[in-house]
């Protein structure tokens, strides 16, 4: 069976919502797309939770009937995007990483989900997350653990809580995935499995309809494969224009010739942090 390219490559959203409105693909073909990677590549990998494709076929028909008849709902139109499971979702269950019934404490979608719809997005599923959105390392004994994508060889955490979304996105298994963030469940996933994270400023989007961890820190957030999608998404959502991408012209990076040899003052610990680790690089996705 020949797997379909991630739907996305090349040029990400904004390069896809060319095709789409050249009538060089669809919303079905890539909604098509992303469920055929999934059912090659997720038995293996865990990221989702919940895969609703008949209802997000449908959703990516409407979305195609809408944009023959001439309306255009703006840049994530016809999307397949993925939803961390401790938000709510229409038709679809949340559990919130757990086998405890917590339906009582998220409600039905709240305004976030509705500036999804709104926005033209076809829901594919919904992520993993740990259990409650309560640790740091992606790790649920209850619901399975996701894999890091980046390694085929050895099993590698995600971190967590939005283990399920980092991992999706970083396997092509989704045009972009929405995560949570409380003290680091977006960033440390993002950092982990390669891609762009972006917790926004607490109360600049609705939290209702997703489970509470913290009603000063929670946030709901994208996350892409570029610094150029997450734009994209904040901007639609935000109904504000993309920012125009920073230059970097005059720009220098400097490299230490032996950082941290010589002991730090006595404020910064002593000789703390002499040995440093040496990330491995990688050339690619494993998939």
């Amino acid at each position: 069976m020949t797997i379909p390219a991630d739907p996305l490559d090349p040029g990400g959203i904004r390069g896809f919502g060319r095709r789409l409105r050249a009538g060089e693909t669809t919303a079905v073909a890539a909604t098509e797309a992303y469920l055929a990677r999934i059912a090659a590549y997720d038995r293996q990998l865990q990221t989702y939770e919940h895969v609703a494709a008949s209802a997000a076929l449908r959703a990516a028909k409407l979305v195609d009937e809408a944009l023959a008849g001439g309306v255009d709902f703006g840049p994530l139109m016809g999307v397949p995007i993925a939803i961390k499971d401790i938000i709510a979702v229409e038709g679809m269950p949340t559990t919130a990483g757990s086998d405890v019934d917590v339906s009582d404490l998220i409600g039905g979608p709240g305004g976030f989900m509705r500036s999804l719809a709104a926005a033209g997005c076809v829901i594919i599923g919904k992520t993993k997350a740990v259990e409650f959105a309560m640790s740091g390392t992606g790790t649920n004994y209850r619901r399975g653990t996701p894999r890091n994508p980046w390694d085929a060889a050895v099993f590698r955490l995600t971190a967590g809580s939005s283990s399920g979304s980092a991992a999706a996105v970083a396997a092509g298994l989704c045009g972009f995935a929405i995560g949570t963030d409380t003290g680091g469940s977006i960033r440390g996933p993002a950092a982990f499995c390669g891609v762009f994270g972006l917790k926004p400023t607490a109360n600049i989007w609705p939290t209702d309809g997703s489970f509470p961890v913290s009603a000063t820190l929670d946030t709901i957030g994208p996350l892409t494969r570029s610094a150029e999608d997450a734009a994209i998404v904040w901007a639609a959502l935000c109904g504000t224009p993309v920012p125009p991408a920073a230059t970097i012209r005059g720009v220098k990076l400097g490299r230490p010739r032996a950082p941290f040899r010589r002991p730090s003052g006595p404020s910064c610990g002593g000789s703390v942090g002499r040995r440093l680790w040496a990330v491995p690089s990688h050339g690619g996705r494993q998939l």
